[in-house]
């Protein structure tokens, strides 16, 4: 039996924290939720994550920060990145990619999309 994929889901909405994370593991991942970018950047160093799924805009430390620290550290630096945003506005995707994140998708987001992007970064 294969070993199902880790996803790493950062986020700060709860509503969204329970619909993401039941569809996610509906679809066979495990995951590990963080609620916020502190949080998640333990819980990347910790778990060691095939995938972060991560929200840009969430209070303390935002996406863009968490990417920028998670790819400074050789133990996470590697780890595809999908950024969530509700902002939408290209600036912030642009800014997403050029902290190092692998994809961006706008809130709301299709789950089927997003389920696509997520198996097309692990099977790189």
């Amino acid at each position: 039996m294969v070993e199902a994929k880790k996803i790493l889901f950062i986020e700060d909405e709860p509503d969204q924290r329970l619909i993401m994370t039941l569809r996610l593991k509906k679809s066979g991942f495990m995951v590990i939720v963080a609620e916020d970018g502190a949080r998640g950047l333990e819980k990347a160093v910790k778990e060691k994550p095939d995938l972060i799924l991560l929200d840009v805009i969430m209070p303390g430390i935002d996406g863009l920060e968490v990417i920028r620290r998670l790819r400074r550290d050789p133990v996470t630096k590697e780890i595809p990145i999908i950024t969530a945003t509700a902002a939408g506005v290209d600036d912030v995707e642009h800014e997403c990619f050029a902290a190092g994140a692998d994809d961006c998708i706008r809130k709301p987001y299709d789950s089927e999309d997003l389920l696509g992007r997520i198996r097309c970064l692990l099977d790189k």
